[in-house]
Parts: C-alpha cells; sequence; structure tokens
C-alpha cells in the first residue's frame, strides 16, 4: 500500500532535520514541495535525488489529482514546506483532506515548527495557546484576527513579514492592545534574536530595516475576565476599522456565545 508523507523541515538550522526524514525523501518516488528551487538545495545537501515537483496554492487542484494517480499507482510520496512543518500556513490542508476522505495512508513525522520553537521561548504558560497565521492586512480577516485576538484569555501566536513588522507594532499599539509581545527573528538561524516587551515598548527597540523570518507571541489579553469590558472593548476596535454592523455581529459571535442577532442589536445604533 503507497504512504503519503508529511515531512518537516529545517526552518533554518539544516541540523534540525532527522534521520527519519531524510531517509524518508530518500525512499519516496516523488517530493511535493512549494519552491522546486529552494528545495533542491535542501535535498542537494543531503545527497537525495528524488525528484521534486511543485506543490503551492496556484496549482493546488490539478496536483491533487496528479498525487492521487500516483498513489493509486503505489507510488510514495513526500509533501514539504520552504521551511518548518507543511499545512501551517502553507498549502496541504486541502490535499490532506482529500486523501483522507479516499482513505489513503497518511503518516506526519514530526519536527521542527516555528510555532512551537516560539511558544516555548516566549515564558508565557502554553498548556492552551491560539494560532493565527499571518497578520492579516486589512478587512474582514482584520476584524476576526482582532476580535480573537482581544478576546484571548491564552497566548496568540501570529507571522508577519519584516517590512510590516513595525506597521503591525504601530496598528497593536494604537488599538490598545496593552499585552506582553514576544517577538522572535530568525529562529534557530545565526543571527537569532528574540524581543519582549509591549507594542509601545518594542517599536523603538526594533530597527525600520529588520530583516528574517518573523514570528510573534502575544500575551494573554489583560483585564478580559469581564465580558462585557471585553466586548466593549472589542465593538469599539471594529467600528474604527469601519467594519459593517452585520459583519461586526458575525465577527464577534465567532468568539463569544452570543448569537449574531443579538449582537447586531447591541450594535446597530451605535
Amino acid at each position: 500500500m503507497s504512504t503519503f508523507y508529511i515531512c518537516p523541515t529545517p526552518i533554518g538550522n539544516l541540523k534540525d532535520i532527522s534521520e527519519r526524514v531524510v531517509n524518508t525523501l530518500q525512499d519516496v518516488d516523488v517530493i511535493y514541495c512549494e519552491d522546486t528551487r529552494r528545495s533542491r538545495k535542501l535535498i542537494n545537501h543531503f545527497s537525495i535525488s528524488t525528484p521534486l515537483k511543485s506543490y503551492f496554492v496556484g496549482n493546488e487542484i490539478d496536483k491533487i489529482n496528479e498525487i492521487e494517480t500516483l498513489l493509486i499507482e503505489e507510488k510514495d510520496i513526500a509533501l514539504i514546506s520552504d521551511a518548518g512543518t507543511p499545512l501551517i500556513s502553507d498549502p496541504g490542508s486541502v490535499l490532506v483532506q482529500h486523501l483522507v476522505s479516499k482513505g489513503f495512508k497518511i503518516v506526519s513525522i514530526p519536527g521542527p515548527s516555528s510555532v512551537i520553537t516560539a511558544l516555548t521561548v516566549s515564558g508565557f504558560e502554553i498548556n492552551e495557546f491560539q494560532f493565527l497565521g499571518f497578520v492579516p492586512k486589512a478587512g474582514k480577516d482584520k476584524s476576526e484576527f482582532l476580535v480573537k485576538l482581544f478576546n484571548s484569555e491564552i497566548p496568540t501566536v501570529c507571522f508577519t513579514s519584516p517590512k510590516r513588522l513595525l506597521k503591525d507594532l504601530d496598528f497593536f499599539q494604537n488599538e490598545g492592545l496593552d499585552s506582553e509581545l514576544v517577538i522572535c527573528r530568525e529562529l534557530t538561524k545565526k543571527f537569532e534574536t528574540i524581543y519582549r516587551g509591549t507594542a509601545k515598548f518594542l517599536k523603538n527597540q526594533i530597527s525600520d530595516n529588520i530583516k528574517g523570518e518573523i514570528t510573534i507571541v502575544v500575551g494573554p489579553t489583560k483585564n478580559n475576565s469581564n465580558i462585557d469590558i471585553d466586548l466593549d472593548k472589542a465593538v469599539g476596535i471594529l467600528l474604527k476599522q469601519k467594519v459593517p454592523k452585520r459583519e461586526l455581529a458575525k465577527a464577534l459571535s465567532l468568539v463569544t456565545n452570543i448569537s449574531v442577532n443579538d449582537l447586531y442589536e447591541k450594535v446597530k445604533d451605535l
């Protein structure tokens, strides 16, 4: 029976790849990856000669059918991302859902993840946490991001780009986020740097030409024991973002036990 392997790759330090992953990548028939040019450097470093094929958001649907055909033909396949564990803010979830529905054997090999690495160095209590992916730039996605962030009693992990980091810190400060932040730059690499503090403090510590991969851990939102206070704060934030009130109610409903209609009644005349 053929097997589909989910294989994590280093997030910076090549020594972090496991022997099991290297052996798997050597043994499978095909490796699917986000960027063949970037992944070729990795497999060349470990003398892996397995053929590479691209798998990214733009060709996802076509590749799902291709991968299914190969598995039916008893070919073993591995999926890797540019860095870290596949599917975490990377392509692959739709593919794995499809393969699960078809009954194919799937093996996920544990390994590097910037999410877990950042959490464990954060110093926060991490028995529970939420991961929100990349900080959205605008629109409904950003509204929903804010609601989840400001109603969290547990740490939140998110990604941003070095070009947007200071803008995101400005945004956090302007919206009243007073939680402790841990900003992780270039995790596992030679110039790994960890910044700790509030958004206001960190804006003065970080250069406007900062480079490298960025992972942010936001501590639990302060003063969130009273749901009415939290709700009023969230409504104010979203209204400032000019979110339509019906969409605002839908967004708030995602993170509360309050119905969309009840929330809409609360905000419609504001």
